[in-house]
């Protein structure tokens, strides 16, 4: 079984950190290089890094952008995007348009528009793309055919959060109808710890919820946000037994 813990917040950028280090290393670096080259193609530099905090050690994952992106992205366009990001990668199709069909879904029903209707802002850049394009690649590699993939209770964050619409509550509409269906809570820090693309990825992986990671792991990995609440990282954490 796999557990991701997403106790200390949740998002794309951490989950596609967190499933890199449970590969072999010669893996790790064969999907850090087409992650690489995927970027450079969409005018992005990938930094990875390998950090400790907290008795914790893990990779984490920023992306430099070398131009402006445009304001927004339509449903075609978006699609279109992704499909020739996960060209590039080399797969990850499937598991990635069903994320962003989540996305998409979400969006919807937060502007009361049909899902070919919505224009997507932060999430339709590049670096958003790219997580969930990566996501979709390692899926079928970290997480076999028939394998239980278990999720903790998802802190989400509290107070608000600026965004391309003004200042929405934690979590923003998009997110908060993600998070149905899924154990949740605020957590005890401000700002925002839970992202839509977070969010969506745990659904389509996740089979099931359990507090309870595994007792005795095979193997752990870290994947590091890039954001401190309360001075700590955000991070997730995946076990798999």
């Amino acid at each position: 079984m796999i557990h991701l813990d997403a106790s200390d917040g949740l998002s794309a950028d951490m989950v596609l950190a967190a499933m890199i280090g449970l590969l072999d290393p010669e893996d790790r670096e064969d999907v850090l290089e087409r992650l690489r080259k995927a970027s450079a193609m969409l005018g992005v530099t990938l930094h990875s890094a390998e950090l400790e905090e907290d008795g914790d050690s893990g990779l984490a994952l920023s992306y430099v952008s070398r131009g402006s992106s445009p304001p927004t992205v339509g449903y075609d366009d978006a699609f279109s995007n992704l499909s020739s990001i996960c060209d590039a990668l080399g797969g990850g199709h499937e598991v990635a348009r069903k994320i962003l069909s989540k996305i998409f879904e979400a969006e919807s029903a937060a502007h009361g528009e049909p899902p070919e209707r919505v224009h997507l802002h932060e999430i339709g850049r590049a670096q958003a793309m790219l997580n969930i394009a990566g996501i979709g690649l390692l899926a079928p590699m970290v997480v076999p055919e028939g394998e239980a993939v278990a999720y903790s209770a998802i802190a989400t964050g509290r107070g608000v959060t600026a965004t391309s619409h003004g200042t929405l509550r934690i979590p923003p509409p998009a997110t908060a109808f993600l998070l149905r269906g899924l154990e949740h809570r605020p957590g005890d820090h401000p700002g925002e710890r839970a992202t839509p693309t977070g969010v969506a990825a745990l659904s389509v992986l996740s089979t099931g919820h359990s507090d309870e990671p595994p007792k005795n792991p095979v193997v752990r990995s870290v994947g590091f946000g890039t954001k401190r609440f309360a001075g700590r990282l955000g991070r997730v954490v995946i076990t798999r037994s």
